[in-house]
């Protein structure tokens, strides 16, 4: 019996301590999980593979580098914004990141910026929310880029709100009944805080589904890159343009911005494919034509021609271009800024060497002309319409239709045919004289732009080994022709017919 009882009080305490573990466990893991997706711990900006990063930002050589310390992204009430924690620490910004949490929860966005970011806080008084419009304007007036660089940019920016917004009617071509004011107007009173990075790639993501076709896709791939990289180069943070600083000290920018976090879209590479782009007669067939039909019903386009192909000028350095800067004695052509242009970068500044005839050609132009322009402008030309004025308008434009015109009628393909024959020229050189000498006949900051976007090859490239391969051919040959001997013995011969 003493057997007996001391076994159930055995198996008695055994239940009771299995019951205990039972009830403990679920109780210690439930607290362990809780912290793990409760955004008020520690644990859970711990555990998280993004939840804290290290941000990568473009240092004044335009190179992509890491901060040092750690950083967090916190979104709360329609509102995301990030946060610098300033430590390298893993263990102690997951404490920050998450004390930042719990001040935004419980005391506001405000109080919690006037914690944790007390510069940005301090600005709030004193200075206004950056709009669209409010950002174009000060870029303009504190950039030092090109006034026809930022007029891209400021038409992707506009665009871009557009297509986010759906801010779009007939109207915004109307620039002479106050149309386009209006549609200006609407867009550039958006807050920019409103076009957040999520928005944008929602409105990138809906444009690529628009497209139907392959071709299209790649294109509006292609677009869609362009305009953010070019909405985003308003804010440049460039050593010696750093615009970002400046117009921090003048309103207050949301974080993140809208281009941040904005995946890019796939894109081909441009090559420039001769085969593809020019008329199966080539250049030949383009300079003899332009000489016995431009020549003589069109002489400015025939002019536009040579120096867009022959001397690879870009189409707005052409358009522009001074008699002065054609050293006929020494047969040079030297380009520069003048009053009426400012070249696209310091690498498009040169000279460029001109054939005998080709000098000779100009010189007889310019000895008839009479302006300062080697392009004149026509006595009656037509006023373009907003449909068909583009953001960089041409002096010439007539005369650049006209040109267009007849390098379709050859059989030049492309959108941009009067483009193509800066590539092709590129390509010829490249093809003759190597890929160096292209890229500086073509002004370029470097030989990966010419051998990336504009150098095609002319002429076959192979191994050069075939030399190698006559023995084996040879060989070949001879078999084959011996068991053709042998078939045809084999074949049987036929009778006469009765």
């Amino acid at each position: 019996m003493k057997q007996e009882s001391a076994l159930q009080g055995k198996i008695s305490e055994h239940i009771l301590s299995t019951q205990k573990d039972m009830l403990s466990t679920p109780i210690a893991d439930s607290s362990e999980n809780f912290a793990a997706k409760s955004k008020t711990s520690a644990n859970y900006w711990a555990k998280g593979n993004q939840r804290l990063f290290k941000h990568s930002r473009q240092n004044a050589k335009g190179k992509l580098v890491k901060d040092a310390d750690y950083s967090c992204q916190i979104a709360f009430g329609g509102h995301r914004e990030r946060f610098q924690l300033h430590t390298a620490n893993k263990a102690e910004g997951a404490n920050k990141a998450a004390t930042i949490y719990r001040d935004i929860v419980g005391k506001g966005w405000d109080a919690a910026k006037a914690i944790h970011k007390p510069k940005a806080a301090a600005k709030v008084d004193s200075l206004p929310n950056a709009t669209v419009g409010g950002l174009i304007e000060a870029c303009m007036r504190l950039s030092k880029a090109r006034r026809a660089s930022m007029d891209s940019y400021a038409k992707a920016l506009r665009r871009i709100t557009a297509g986010v917004f759906g801010i779009s009617d007939g109207k915004k071509f109307d620039a002479f009944q106050g149309g386009r004011a209006a549609w200006l107007k609407r867009i550039d009173a958006r807050p920019l805080a409103e076009l957040t990075p999520l928005k944008v790639q929602a409105w990138q993501n809906r444009y690529m589904k628009e497209a139907r076709t392959p071709e299209g896709r790649l294109q509006a791939g292609v677009t869609v890159n362009s305009l953010v990289r070019n909405a985003k180069a308003l804010l440049s943070q460039r050593k010696k343009n750093n615009v970002r600083k400046l117009i921090e000290a003048e309103m207050i920018l949301p974080s993140p911005l809208f281009f941040e976090d904005v995946v890019p879209e796939d894109e081909p590479v441009p090559t420039y494919q001769s085969k593809k782009a020019m008329p199966s007669g080539g250049v030949e067939s383009i300079l003899r034509n332009a000489q016995t039909e431009l020549a003589v019903q069109n002489p400015e386009a025939f002019k536009l021609l040579l120096l867009t192909l022959p001397c690879g000028l870009r189409r707005s350095v052409a358009d522009t271009l001074l008699w002065r800067l054609f050293d006929f004695d020494a047969r040079v052509l030297e380009l520069m800024d003048t009053e009426h242009k400012q070249l696209k970068s310091k690498g498009s500044a040169g000279s460029i060497d001109l054939d005998l005839e080709l000098c000779t050609l100009f010189k007889v132009f310019m000895d008839k002309s009479q302006g300062d322009f080697v392009l004149e402008k026509p006595k009656r030309f037509r006023v373009a319409t907003m449909q068909d004025r583009k953001t960089r308008g041409y002096r010439c434009e007539q005369t650049h239709q006209s040109l267009l015109k007849w390098l379709r009628n050859q059989g030049v393909k492309g959108l941009r045919p009067i483009h193509t024959m800066r590539k092709e020229i590129g390509s010829i050189i490249a093809s003759r004289d190597g890929i160096w000498k292209a890229s500086r006949y073509l002004r370029h900051s470097g030989i990966q732009i010419t051998s990336k976007l504009y150098a095609d090859k002319k002429e076959p490239v192979t191994a050069g080994f075939g030399t190698y391969f006559a023995p084996a051919i040879d060989s070949e040959l001879t078999a084959q022709s011996e068991r053709g001997h042998a078939r045809a013995a084999k074949k049987p011969k036929l009778g006469k017919a009765r």
